[in-house]
Order: C-alpha cells, then structure tokens, then sequence
C-alpha cells in the first residue's frame, strides 16, 4: 500500500453485565477522572467522548476499541493486506455508499476493533 494510514484512539468500550452495573461504572469514572456524563442510549452510555460503557458484554470479552480514522475503505486495505479479516455484518456507510464503520473479524487481547471516521 503506497498510502500511509492514520490511526487514533476514538474511544474504549468497557463491557458491564447489565444496565446497573454499567451506570455504576460510568459514575465511577465521571468522578475518578473529572469527566461529563455523555449520550446515553438502550447499549451505552458515554463518558465524555473516552469510554463507551456498555450495558452489555456482546461485543469483545472486555469490550472495544473505537480506532478513527479518515478513510475506512483504505484502512481496510491496508489491514486485509496485513492478514486482517472483517465482520461485513457491521458495515455502515454514508449517503454516498462508502464505509464509515466496520468490526474486524477477530478479538485482539480480548477487545473488538473497529474502524469509523
């Protein structure tokens, strides 16, 4: 691949077992690290833009890692050309048809990877 790509950390996703467990664990860290409640919804709730709590444990054996960056479409190539495989069903794309989101196939250390813009 002639394209260096850019990776940063968008956010990390920590599994909880339940709803009461992931508001308990949202507090915690709102408090420990002197950060805002953020968007909260039936899977999630967010701490600031950092944690991703979730209100389950489906996805990853600890959670998820959020990797952003500009061009999923070229970070896919980049990493299939690495041996890297991707969970197609969880590709969202814009209004253009393009993919702005996607799992990788496999845990990594226990977390689920995803690419999003």
């Amino acid at each position: 691949m002639s394209k260096t790509i850019t990776y940063k950390l968008k956010h990390i996703g920590i599994n909880c077992e339940n709803e009461g467990k992931a508001a308990e664990l949202a507090k915690l860290l709102c408090f420990l690290f002197n950060m805002e409640p953020g968007p909260e919804n039936d899977s999630h709730i967010f701490v600031s833009n950092t944690f991703e709590v979730m209100k389950h444990s489906k996805i990853g054996k600890h959670g998820h890692i959020a990797l952003q960056t500009d061009d999923v479409e070229a970070a896919m190539e980049d990493l299939k050309e690495k041996g890297i495989r991707f969970n197609e069903k969880t590709i969202r794309r814009n209004a253009e048809g393009r993919i702005i989101f996607i799992y990788l196939a496999d845990d990594i250390a226990g977390f689920s990877i995803h690419l999003t813009v």
